[in-house]
């Protein structure tokens, strides 16, 4: 597909972490734009290496509710120009509203408002927030996409591809139809009753050089970021007449409190969100997906994953209506990770969790890998859906998605396979978004979004991207929920 020419938009870039250093490596590829036009702007200056920083500007600013306005007015940012939003810890809300009243173009990977210390605990919730923000703005100049990276993003267009392709293969109509009352409908005829968010995180270090007497948290991408997902109550979702094979939870698992509290705002109630008693570092389901063996080839593995709560199946839930399968993100995350949080608690066996959150937030305690750094990593991300098919018992088993490897060539060796495929979700939904075509869409989500296209756009760096049917046979025989 011809890359999108934005010379006359000015483009910023909030947060410069990984993700926004690969997103910009990978930038040319996907657009024509002037590198004046370029801006990065970071809290902290040691955020500005790796690789095409020459005639770009940086600019060292914690942005907030108090400075954002100067900063766009001093940048000439006008009507149609373009914001990058892959912070962390900042106001997204007023971003967005902002981005509503200026006609700036927006995109995120995920809702992450500093002063949503309620809502923050349910994504669902946060999803609602935008909604209503959205609905305070009749005029649409802007396009503001939210959570748009791998997962949520990218994922949401692996369910509806697979969905899509299940129905190609059991009806006599062979053409694409991405409808939403196909979709619905594919989950009906086809009796798909839980859906699992599935990924395994096979990165390895070339050569570890970690000394375990140092009580750091190390992990493949953002160690803040995933503490912060995995210390939250677990939350998950299924629709309320779907009656098809799901994992069982107990009741006592679930807790009534959030349940009221974060329950869903709708006349008529389509979706039931559940929240559990326990936050994602202890629980867990199991699931099945594939990954490379040492030969480069596919093979399925069965595994455990922590029960993180993800964007993704709280706007496939709205999308799929009333019929949605029950559906989870579940990852089985890096050992180091894993490793770094059994150490933490080695060392100080009277923390507790919250310590490890305050831990976290510290100068150097924690540690994301960095090729850029040496410390090079080797290995592969497996990230899809993983469906189940069955009216009591698992009949048949479906996987969509895909697996990058560092051998892939479109991967940089500065740059993790995991922190490729974040990339290449905003890239081909910011594409999406920027189309001359695809004016005044006001918000969107990825849902929103043509699937052939973010696929077309996105798989040049998915590595082995798939649809594949999994063997029952190969599966453990049944969705068993476990808690720690």
């Amino acid at each position: 597909m011809p890359k999108l020419n934005i010379k006359n938009k000015k483009i910023l870039f909030l947060g410069y972490g990984a993700v926004a250093k690969c997103v910009w490596n990978y930038f040319n590829a996907y657009f024509v734009f002037s590198r004046q036009n370029v801006f990065l702007v970071d809290r902290t200056k040691n955020a500005f290496y790796g690789p095409n920083l020459r005639s770009v500007k940086k600019i060292v600013m914690h942005v907030d509710t108090t400075n954002f306005e100067d900063l766009i007015k001093e940048m000439g940012f006008e009507k149609g120009d373009v914001i990058i939003d892959l912070s962390t810890s900042t106001p997204t809300y007023y971003f967005i509203k902002m981005c509503f009243m200026k006609g700036f173009h927006y995109i995120n990977t995920s809702i992450e408002d500093t002063s949503d210390k309620m809502l923050g605990k349910s994504i669902d919730s946060q999803q609602q927030t935008v909604k209503e923000i959205a609905s305070l703005f009749d005029e649409k100049d802007s396009n503001i996409l939210i959570e748009c990276g791998q997962n949520p993003g990218l994922i949401q267009h692996y369910v509806l591809y697979a969905l899509n392709e299940i129905r190609k293969r059991k009806s006599s109509n062979k053409k694409d139809d991405f409808r939403q009352k196909t979709m619905r409908k594919v989950i009906t005829d086809y009796k798909i009753g839980t859906i699992l968010m599935s990924e395994i995180d096979n990165m390895k270090l070339k050569k570890d050089t970690r000394n375990m007497d140092d009580v750091i948290i190390y992990n493949t991408w953002s160690v803040n970021g995933y503490i912060f997902e995995s210390l939250d109550n677990t939350e998950l979702v299924r629709g309320v007449s779907n009656h098809y094979v799901q994992p069982v939870i107990p009741k006592e698992c679930m807790n009534d409190l959030l349940m009221k509290i974060y329950s869903v705002p709708e006349k008529k109630v389509k979706r039931e969100v559940i929240f559990l008693n326990k936050n994602a570092l202890k629980t867990s389901l199991n699931s099945i997906c594939p990954v490379l063996n040492k030969h480069g080839e596919m093979e399925f593995i069965n595994y455990r994953g922590k029960l993180i709560h993800h964007g993704e199946v709280f706007e496939l839930a709205r999308y799929l209506g009333e019929n949605a399968p029950f559906m989870s993100y579940v990852y089985k995350n890096s050992t180091y990770m894993d490793e770094s949080i059994e150490n933490f608690f080695r060392h100080y066996p009277d923390c507790t969790e919250d310590d490890l959150w305050i831990y976290v937030n510290q100068e150097d305690t924690f540690r994301v890998f960095d090729n850029m750094k040496g410390e090079k990593m080797v290995g592969h991300d497996s990230v899809g859906c993983t469906i189940f098919c069955g009216e009591k018992e698992v009949e048949e088993i479906y996987w969509c998605g895909s697996i990058l490897s560092d051998r892939d060539e479109n991967v940089d060796e500065e740059f993790t396979p995991t922190i490729v495929q974040v990339a290449a979700g905003v890239l081909s939904g910011l594409s999406y978004i920027l189309e001359p075509k695809n004016k005044n869409m006001g918000w969107v989500e990825p849902t929103d979004l043509d699937t052939l296209y973010m696929l077309k756009k996105s798989v040049p760096l998915l590595g082995k991207f798939s649809f594949v049917e999994i063997p029952v046979k190969d599966f453990t025989g049944r969705i068993v929920y476990e808690e720690i």
